[in-house]
């Protein structure tokens, strides 16, 4: 059976076995909720991530107090990677596809296209979060994951419906856009009565969330 992405990333820190971890990252957006999971995932196992492309630097390895360090890079350059396999350090590469592919029989990798589980699966395992609304909110905007976590850990009573209300105010304020771009153009009115009845709707809506 096959292990979650998050416990790959969990056994990779707690032991020096694998060498490289690679991601794949799919977009910016589902990079970023990556190395954030990754400082999480770090700070439980007292790793330091050296964000350095320096391989020198990491020469030395550890410092004076055992300091456990682990280097993390981005790179889609499959000769660079190569590269870095050869040292004895741990490192984490986040890349594309396409390296995924190559090296995944060589490497610990994790595939980024499965992120809408690995986000379901940490908050629910990790932070303990079985917020339906929360979830379903992260998983739209998967860089946010981590912020809106902890502020539901915060202020868990009044979370859902601030999470609610951040989605009906962006989607009114698109209306409110759509208005005013019809207004500014050659108006058709049967369409600009429908908007302006479609941002009513949804500001009583969200009055009724409070």
């Amino acid at each position: 059976m096959n292990k979650n992405n998050i416990e790959i990333i969990k056994h990779f820190f707690s032991k020096d076995e694998n060498k490289i971890l690679l991601i794949n990252q799919v977009s910016e957006e589902i990079g970023c909720f990556y190395e954030l999971l990754l400082d999480e995932i770090s700070s439980i196992y007292k790793v330091k991530i050296e964000k350095n492309t320096s391989t020198d630097f990491f020469n030395s390895s550890n410092d004076m107090f055992q300091e456990k360090k682990i280097l993390l890079c981005y790179s889609t350059n499959s000769k660079k990677i190569e590269d870095l396999s050869n040292s004895k350090y741990q490192k984490i590469i986040i890349s594309d596809y396409k390296n995924f592919k190559k090296f995944q029989k060589k490497f610990l990798v994790i595939n980024g296209y499965q992120y809408e589980k690995d986000i379901t699966y940490f908050l629910k395992n990790v932070y303990k979060i079985n917020d339906e609304s929360l979830i379903n909110y992260c998983v739209s905007l998967p860089y946010f994951t981590l912020s809106e976590a902890t502020k539901y850990k915060v202020n868990k009573s009044g979370y859902i419906a601030d999470a609610k209300n951040k989605a009906l105010n962006n989607l009114i304020l698109e209306i409110r856009k759509d208005i005013f771009s019809l207004r500014k153009s050659k108006i058709d009115i049967k369409e600009l009565f429908s908007k302006i009845k479609n941002e009513a709707m949804y500001k009583k809506f969200n009055f009724l969330a409070y």
